[in-house]
């Protein structure tokens, strides 16, 4: 097991160096809303999306106020995980859920998105956007509710530990 962690490693950072980049979301930034409902998706966001000339989904998270974002490859794992199930199923309806709010965000010159006042309201946004990124998605926070939530995991982790992380090799394009 040792070795396929570090042939992981070892090819995760050859990609890192041949590539220059891994497409994943990462870190947290704050961004103003202005009166019309316009936020700058962060640059280091916003070159994942261009690097793979990818459009912006957002949709209301299922089990959070806050709203999250990805590429269409997540929107398109998201569809396949729903269609390995029952489709009659109440587990596959509320899984759709996040489907039938999903939007595909325009990004304007100046690097900015349009956030619907639904999306705002569902968030609780009030003026400022914190931008977490999840790795091949991010969220969208009010700033308070996500310090909240980052400070009370890690709590929770420092009283009950961390939980089991287990690190593999990921798989190739086109390997399963």
């Amino acid at each position: 097991m040792a070795a396929l962690q570090t042939d992981y490693v070892a090819n995760i950072g050859e990609k890192i160096f041949n590539e220059g980049q891994l497409d994943l979301f990462l870190s947290t930034y704050e961004n103003r809303i202005d009166a019309k409902g316009r936020v700058s998706v962060p640059a280091p966001f916003r070159t994942v999306l261009e690097r793979n000339r990818s459009p912006l989904y957002i949709y209301k998270s299922l089990t959070h106020a806050c709203l999250e974002g990805c590429g269409p490859e997540r929107i398109s794992q998201i569809v396949d995980a729903i269609d390995q199930m029952d489709s009659l199923s109440e587990e596959a309806e509320i899984l759709q859920t996040m489907l039938f709010s999903a939007q595909e965000m325009k990004i304007d010159s100046d690097g900015r998105m349009l956030l619907p006042a639904e999306f705002i309201e569902f968030a609780a946004l009030d003026g400022t956007a914190l931008f977490s990124g999840i790795g091949r998605s991010f969220q969208i926070w009010r700033p308070d509710q996500h310090q909240k939530r980052e400070t009370d995991f890690r709590d929770r982790a420092a009283k009950q530990g961390v939980p089991r992380l287990t690190l593999g090799r990921r798989p190739e394009p086109g390997e399963r």
